[in-house]
């Protein structure tokens, strides 16, 4: 009997639950249609891609079979992730995907996007795991609010004209696991990450950056160290050179002749 008790009390409190949640999941289930509906808008797809975004049917979970799209539950309209890679989208980056407010996973490499990356846009996407921005056109600086997304592990910039330093905010974070801007117009010192697969590839072709993993910056402490131990072996080999061949001169004159 209290097996029983216990099971009834806890169906009855999840299904009061339920319904205390229903409004909101309802408003949040919106608020993903919304996004995807934004996020085409703002899109040119010469390749039509997205030709299957239709709108309009509202049953359960039909966003879901939408191109790219991946929702929490087949029959749940909640977008887990977008992935749109290689997708030839054109325009900026779409405003709309802030809307998407739960996802996890957000993959545009390999398009034709360009402009700015829009820093209002990031500190709306709090849960998100994975941010792949790469190979694309998107030119100006780097947003410090980036770091406001606490659960990203997977950063990837790479293969854009982007400019500017490196934001500090983003070396904080613990959870970064995967970094790279390689292939852009960065510039300045490279922030001490403190976690991550950080390695010399995630920065090359950065012409203006410095730093570790990249040679020091000029103006610090290793850099006139660098240029120092430079100097003092430029000054010493001619020294130590005559030294050696006056010592060698010495010691042939010391051999005995032989008779």
């Amino acid at each position: 009997m209290m097996m029983v008790a216990k099971l009834v009390c806890t169906i009855f409190i999840r299904s009061y639950l339920w319904v205390l949640l229903v409004p909101s999941l309802t408003r949040a289930m919106e608020s993903d249609i919304t996004c995807l509906r934004s996020l085409k808008s703002q899109l040119k797809d010469p390749h039509a891609y997205l030709s299957n975004w239709v709108f309009g049917n509202y049953s359960d979970g039909y966003i879901c079979s939408f191109f790219g799209v991946y929702c929490y539950r087949s029959n749940y309209n909640k977008v887990l992730s977008i992935n749109l890679g290689g997708s030839g989208l054109q325009g900026e980056f779409p405003s709309g995907v802030k809307l998407c407010s739960f996802m996890e996973s957000l993959n545009l490499t390999g398009n034709n996007l360009s402009g700015t990356l829009p820093s209002v846009i990031f500190s709306s996407l709090p849960f998100l795991v994975t941010l792949d921005l790469s190979n694309n056109n998107f030119a100006g600086n780097i947003p410090a609010s980036l770091s406001n997304m606490s659960y990203l592990s997977t950063l990837l910039l790479d293969h854009n004209r982007l400019t500017g330093s490196i934001p500090s905010e983003l070396a904080s974070s613990t959870r970064l696991l995967q970094f790279s801007v390689a292939h852009n117009d960065l510039k300045g010192p490279i922030p001490e990450f403190t976690a991550g697969n950080i390695s010399l590839s995630s920065f090359d072709d950065n012409l203006d950056l410095c730093g570790f993993p990249l040679d020091p910056c000029s103006g610090s402490f290793y850099y006139m160290a660098i240029i120092a131990a430079n100097i003092a072996a430029a000054a010493f080999f001619p020294v130590g050179a005559c030294y050696g061949w006056l010592y060698d001169g010495k010691k042939q004159n010391q051999r005995p002749r032989r008779r």
